[in-house]
């Protein structure tokens, strides 16, 4: 079997009830995981969703972890311009990529981290947790599926990234024209997050399926689970795992 699990944005505690809900399958040792990306950024506690990834990771061997734009993001950050005094004690002034990042999310994050100096905001964040962000892959690929943060450029169409003026890579950012082409990605579906899906729901289309369902924006946590291909036989679509806030 393979698990996808959809962006997390920071929330431990639907994440926490996700990954029980797949041990308790079970989950075997030769099911895959693979996780979409965008862990961290505006939610609940992004340091504990890293700290509980990494520690899952050491259970089970056999997991994917995608790099998402916002560990893009924060990457981007820590490996630009270092902040400056500023004029006004007790300031600083930061790069165009820091504040991206902020205005993006990473406000919250460096909460969770109890960062107090934004002069080395870095040194707050364990190794252990630069290592795993830096390991992210930017794809991951099964016969019959093609993992993705965000989606694919569709051969012969043009996208240019906009994020602050610079070239960025169509697999951590698109959404069209990936969202709407009906293009067969070599034969593959492509399973991506990034783009929130409307009312809680994935999205399950001829060449595509979205996990991003919004779980930072009131929305469930959403995994998919895909069957293993048996010769001969017609393969069943993925099954659909969600977690959800209970509603008052």
């Amino acid at each position: 079997m393979i698990y996808a699990i959809g962006d997390i944005h920071g929330q431990i505690t639907m994440l926490t009830e996700m990954l029980d809900m797949i041990r308790c399958r079970p989950l075997r040792d030769e099911d895959e995981i693979v996780f979409l990306g965008d862990y961290i950024d505006r939610g609940e506690d992004s340091r504990a969703v890293l700290d509980l990834l990494i520690g899952f990771s050491r259970e089970h061997e056999n997991v994917v972890f995608l790099r998402g734009n916002h560990e893009q993001l924060m990457l981007d950050a820590r490996d630009g311009p270092a902040p400056e005094p500023a004029e006004q004690p007790g300031y600083v002034l930061h790069s165009a990529a820091m504040l991206t990042w902020l205005q993006n999310g990473g406000v919250d994050t460096l909460l969770n981290y109890e960062v107090n100096d934004f002069a080395c905001w870095w040194d707050f964040i364990p190794r252990s947790h630069w290592q795993f962000i830096r390991e992210t892959q930017l794809e991951h690929l099964s016969d019959r599926y093609h993992f993705v943060h965000a989606g694919l450029l569709p051969p012969g169409k043009s996208w240019e990234g906009d994020y602050w003026d610079r070239h960025v890579d169509p697999r951590l950012w698109i959404r069209e024209p990936f969202l709407s082409s009906r293009h067969n990605f070599d034969g593959r579906t492509v399973v991506f997050g990034h783009t929130p899906q409307r009312n809680g729901r994935p999205m399950l289309g001829r060449n595509k399926i979205g996990l991003d369902t919004g779980a930072v924006f009131g929305g469930p946590l959403t995994a998919a689970v895909f069957a293993p291909t048996v010769p001969g036989r017609r393969t069943a679509g993925p099954e659909f795992l969600q977690v959800a806030y209970a509603k008052e």
